[in-house]
């Protein structure tokens, strides 16, 4: 690859620095090395070992011994790691712990040994689940299970976090790309499926109990009622993050474990666990006629506006047994709060009558146990 020498703004060169993790510069094997080169800057940037099919090709690492290419980028072998060079000229190399330095700054917020051992199940990938996902990572979750059965079309990306590129892809596999991307370490299983068909050895190999919360993203109320019930089956924790019509409006829900909570089915959800088609979207809509109406749910800032909300629960109960950690949320939120965008009936319809203001959020609601569960939420999980 051509490379250009940046210089300041005296004309002089500026030197060439290498970025490289501490575990590729002490591997010491003869490879490849790929990453990207920055002109203004002088900066190689080496990617981890996990996202090299994404970087372009600098060049090679030598044989201890060996001289310096008198072209190009290369590294050399040494007893103390690998030394860098452009044209035969020794260049600076910068090492990072990797995991360490991607998270340093999140350290006595969201401490990065616990952040790492939780599990997020994500029901649906689309614009709530990506910006769940891409949260989530930022904050140091590292385990994943992601669940849609959904292609990712032009259309969806105005509000989802991933662009033109994933185009045509499952949703679950363009959204592992962009975790991976924040943290290559990131262990990640996919389903393109609905979550009543999720095999059950998956869970089984990524839920902790207390460890893991699964978060229900989709459109329809049947796919909350089931990951809660597998959310009780393996002692996790389930929050739902739905949105009524043009995100005028969204509602979140949440439970704990051993809490004597309702589960989402007592609280809102339906008794029919098929997995069919229904018209109790998470999109809501006051139109009778509700196949009529065209689920969208609303701009990309109006669902940013509540996911974050909900993102900010999620967090709070990941840490919720961590004695060092003060929830934002948790504490003041009840198990059901609803949220809004607007109080604009041109907006909304009648339905915004019930909140005071705009952006506000409800806490006082309150749900009660069904009357098949008699205070006691239960559900047994079978192989498929």
């Amino acid at each position: 690859m051509e490379i250009k020498r940046p210089k300041n703004f005296f004309g002089e060169d500026i030197p060439l620095t290498v970025f490289i993790s501490e575990e590729q510069l002490h591997n010491k094997e003869c490879v490849k090395v790929y990453g990207k080169y920055f002109e203004d800057t002088g900066i190689f940037n080496v990617f981890p070992a996990e996202l090299s099919d994404k970087g372009e090709y600098l060049g090679d690492v030598l044989p201890e011994g060996s001289t310096p290419s008198v072209e190009g980028f290369c590294g050399v072998i040494t007893n103390e790691g690998i030394e860098f060079y452009w044209s035969g000229e020794k260049i600076v190399t910068e090492s990072y712990g990797l995991y360490q330095s991607i998270f340093s700054r999140n350290k006595g917020i969201l401490e990065t040994d616990v952040m790492k051992k939780k599990c997020a199940v994500i029901i649906g990938c689309g614009s709530v689940g990506s910006l769940v996902a891409m949260e989530l990572a930022r904050a140091g979750v590292e385990k994943y299970v992601l669940c849609d059965a959904d292609t990712l079309e032009y259309h969806n990306v105005c509000r989802h976090q991933c662009g033109i590129e994933d185009v045509g892809d499952l949703k679950v596999n363009a959204l592992k790309r962009k975790i991976l991307n924040i943290n290559p370490k990131a262990n990640i299983k996919t389903f393109g499926g609905i979550i009543q068909n999720i095999p059950k050895d998956i869970l089984d190999e990524m839920c902790v109990p207390f460890e893991t919360i699964f978060v229900g993203c989709g459109d329809n109320r049947t796919a909350d009622v089931y990951a809660n019930k597998i959310a009780i089956y393996f002692d996790a924790a389930f929050i739902s993050i739905g949105f009524w019509e043009r995100a005028y409006a969204g509602e979140i829900f949440y439970y704990l474990p051993h809490k004597n909570m309702p589960c989402y089915k007592c609280a809102l959800g339906s008794g029919d666990l098929s997995g069919r088609v229904e018209a109790n979207h998470h999109v809501y809509s006051n139109q009778e006629n509700v196949e009529s109406v065209k689920f969208e749910p609303g701009i990309s800032v109006d669902i940013n506006f509540i996911t974050s909300i909900g993102i900010k629960l999620i967090i709070d109960i990941l840490n919720s047994t961590n004695e060092g950690y003060i929830p934002r949320l948790l504490n003041n939120l009840k198990q059901y709060t609803l949220v809004c965008n607007t109080s604009n009936p041109e907006i909304g319809g009648e339905m915004v009558e019930i909140f005071s203001y705009p952006l506000q959020v409800t806490t006082s609601l309150v749900v009660g146990f069904g009357k098949e569960c008699d205070g006691k939420c239960n559900f047994e999980l079978e192989a498929k």
